[in-house]
């Protein structure tokens, strides 16, 4: 089922994208280590994060350093690619810039937000710099979103990487690496449930992730057409497919899409949220999302991900419940 493809001339390049590139700051490790994607995420390699992505159909590997602080910093990219250098810089800019968020004005966030009855400003200055990172391919950030339903990001990032290993198709660079990209919605849709619960650690969770495929292969299911669609509108679609709840739906809209407006609520954020604004009180997970959705509008995804963050590193207590 995998296929193999390497670069025939492979070139290598390197760039900065400096302060000057982003709104506001920037903590390149915290938002990658965020375990809040709807995509594997980056590995490690020394003092860089690397990853692979196809850009215009081309395979390209990137190592991203960041040098400096939150506030003054560089970005320090290295690539490798087929692409000759003036279509590889320009490609690899506009996908940081979309993945790492450059363009979410941070600093408007947090003014908006910083009275000190609003419990939510806590978080900003630990987390200062934490950017919603955003998936550039929506059939691997919904199977993805699929695959972290009642799943922890270190169980379903495994899941994945092992998915690509087995289905996706291999690359190989210089120098003996070998990377593997995300499996195609065909290749997927050809298999039988019962073998990806049987070569993976998927579990039930295969067989939606087959339905999907064959959804998507057929023309039933129009993933680039829900960008479309108004938050509300989407999500209706959305819930209608084989195993996609509203938190696997909103982490989709997110994290996939790009929707600011959704704020999935899994078990951290359901007990940070009752925490600190229904004073302990039981409040359902659906009323939660909308909380969210309706205290903080079009800063409810980054409100979700600063609040999960700081609950998931014992941040509870640390931040004041509202006082009303």
């Amino acid at each position: 089922m995998m296929s193999s493809a390497s670069p025939t001339t492979t070139h290598e390049y390197s760039f900065e994208i400096s302060r000057s590139d982003t709104l506001g700051p920037l903590n390149l490790e915290t938002t990658i280590l965020s375990a809040q994607t709807s995509e594997p995420e980056w590995a490690r390699d020394g003092t860089s994060f690397v990853d692979v992505e196809e850009l215009n159909g081309t395979p390209v590997k990137y190592l991203v350093s960041q040098a400096g602080g939150v506030d003054s910093f560089k970005l320090n990219v290295r690539a490798i690619s087929s692409l000759l250098n003036d279509q590889l810089e320009v490609n690899l800019r506009l996908h940081l810039n979309r993945v790492l968020g450059f363009s979410d004005d941070l600093e408007s966030f947090y003014n908006e937000f910083s009275d000190d009855a609003e419990p939510l400003h806590t978080t900003f200055t630990r987390l200062r710099g934490l950017r919603l990172m955003r998936g550039t391919n929506l059939f691997e950030s919904l199977i993805c979103s699929i695959l972290s339903q009642n799943n922890s990001a270190l169980l379903w990032n495994r899941t994945a990487r092992l998915l690509m290993r087995l289905y996706g198709a291999k690359v190989n660079f210089p120098g003996g690496a070998t990377c593997f990209l995300f499996p195609k919605p065909e290749i997927l849709a050809g298999l039988s449930s019962r073998e990806l619960r049987s070569k993976t650690s998927m579990g039930y969770r295969a067989k939606p992730v087959v339905q999907v495929s064959r959804m998507i292969t057929s023309g039933k299911l129009k993933l680039d057409n829900l960008g479309k669609f108004p938050y509300e509108e989407a999500l209706e679609i959305l819930l209608e497919l084989p195993g996609v709840g509203p938190k696997v739906a909103d982490c989709f809209w997110l994290y996939g899409v790009g929707g600011l407006e959704a704020a999935p609520v899994d078990v951290w954020i359901h007990r940070i949220v009752t925490r600190l604004y229904f004073r302990g009180r039981k409040v359902s997970r659906p009323k939660t999302a909308k909380f969210l959705r309706d205290r903080f509008g079009k800063w409810a995804g980054y409100a979700q991900l600063y609040l999960f963050d700081f609950a998931r590193h014992g941040g509870i207590g640390q931040v004041r419940a509202r006082k009303s």
